[in-house]
């Protein structure tokens, strides 16, 4: 089938993805009221990666950031436990630089029921403000179908803060798009909080770096105001970041079935002999990294390649280069999990605002990548913990491999509305 004949069949369906994308939300809410509301029905704490952030600035709060990155010494003493101020048996993680820690400040004083709360329902406004940067044509259309995308569900679940990235990019879009570089520049830099995501926009400037020199600039500035702050304020955690970042970097206490990238999925593919040489000698160990490397550099490499094929056919331009910058930051990084990947708004609105005319793939390629986020993490679970298999299969990265193939055909080939005008 065709993309038209493919998006005329979808188009009058498209209410069946809405009902599906409120089943999570039903489902939580109702787990949560059979659990007392400060956890879930499995026993879950509600929002629990936002313990990791209300945790640092407790810390910051009790005098002792120098422990913030000391990640043994809190979970054995329970640090967090008592936080909560019930048994749970957890431990999240704070791996964002010490500077991020400063913006939950304000809610340390609370306990962390209403911390969680509060910055769950800024989530909204969160949203509601990317969906008018990026000025689609129907923005409260964008914001009600937003929520129907399971990531976004993910993150608000989670207690994660990728409503906040997204409010990021959408900026930097909007002033991408009215050329103000250094600007633009200036507030992506706000994403060294989660540098991994600054990936894709740092492959886009480089490929025209005359044109975007003021948005190096303007990043720049940004990381050295912040990292002035670090080590201004917070000087003990600066200190502590610096000498655990191998740590941090390397964290793994979290699912695997949540990580949604390449490199994780060859891991899963391999599962079996990846945890067998991965608890044993750390030359063992090597191994494996090496030959995930072997499997994932390969990708990583290619989805560059293709992206400056790209940027030579639209001479590095906003309408194309943007959405490439945004999936290229989720594609290649190592630790994107699926609350990251509601970015991908920001990708659909710009694709579906600026080249009007390939809407039927745009909405074909739309359709599939949401359905496979929704289905994948589930599935790769399932295959975990109740089947055990061997050979876990992420299904979401061939799909959304196929997905980002496919819109990059699509976009080397088109013209934007500008240049149709």
């Amino acid at each position: 089938m065709t993309y038209a004949a493919t998006a005329a069949w979808l188009r009058p369906r498209l209410w069946m993805g809405a009902v599906v994308g409120v089943v999570p939300w039903a489902v939580w809410l109702g787990s949560l009221a059979f659990g007392g509301w400060y956890k879930d029905a499995e026993g879950t704490l509600i929002g629990a990666d936002h313990l990791a952030f209300y945790t640092a600035a407790h810390l910051i709060r009790d005098g002792q950031p120098e422990r913030m990155y000391n990640y043994k010494d809190l979970n054995k003493t329970g640090y967090q436990r008592n936080l909560i101020g019930w048994e749970w048996n957890g431990f999240e993680a704070f791996r964002n630089p010490p500077f991020y820690a400063l913006l939950y400040l304000p809610t340390a004083e609370l306990s962390f029921y209403a911390s969680c709360l509060i910055w769950m329902a800024l989530g909204l406004p969160l949203l509601a403000l990317s969906s008018w940067l990026l000025h689609p044509q129907r923005p409260v259309r964008v914001f009600l179908w937003s929520l129907a995308f399971y990531p976004i569900f993910a993150t608000t679940s989670f207690g994660q803060n990728t409503l906040i990235s997204l409010a990021i990019f959408a900026g930097v879009y909007r002033l991408l798009e009215t050329d103000r570089r250094f600007a633009a520049g200036f507030v992506a830099g706000l994403l060294w909080f989660k540098p991994q995501l600054l990936l894709g926009l740092f492959i886009w400037w480089a490929f025209a770096p005359r044109r975007y020199f003021r948005c190096w600039l303007g990043v720049g500035t940004m990381g050295a105001i912040l990292a002035a702050l670090c080590w201004g304020v917070l000087p003990e955690a600066s200190r502590a970041f610096v000498k655990n970042l191998p740590t941090i970097v390397g964290y793994r206490g979290f699912g695997l079935w949540n990580v949604h990238t390449p490199k994780v999925f060859f891991w899963l593919l391999l599962r079996r002999w990846s945890e067998a040489n991965a608890s044993e000698d750390s030359q063992s160990f090597e191994l494996v990294i090496a030959v995930n490397q072997l499997l994932t550099l390969p990708i990583t490499g290619i989805s560059v390649a293709i992206a400056w094929r790209i940027a030579k056919r639209s001479h590095a331009s906003v309408a194309a280069m943007f959405p490439v910058a945004v999936y290229l930051s989720l594609w290649a990084s190592p630790h994107t999990l699926i609350y990251e990947w509601a970015l991908l708004i920001a990708v659909g609105v710009v694709l579906w605002k600026r080249y009007p005319n390939h809407r039927d793939a745009w909405l074909c390629l739309f359709v599939l990548a949401w359905a496979a986020l929704t289905i994948s993490t589930t599935f790769a679970y399932v295959q975990i913990h109740f089947l055990d298999l061997p050979s876990v299969v992420q299904i979401s990265i061939p799909i959304l491999g196929v997905v980002g193939w496919l819109g990059a055909r699509e976009l080397a080939a088109a013209r934007s509305s500008e240049e149709q005008s």
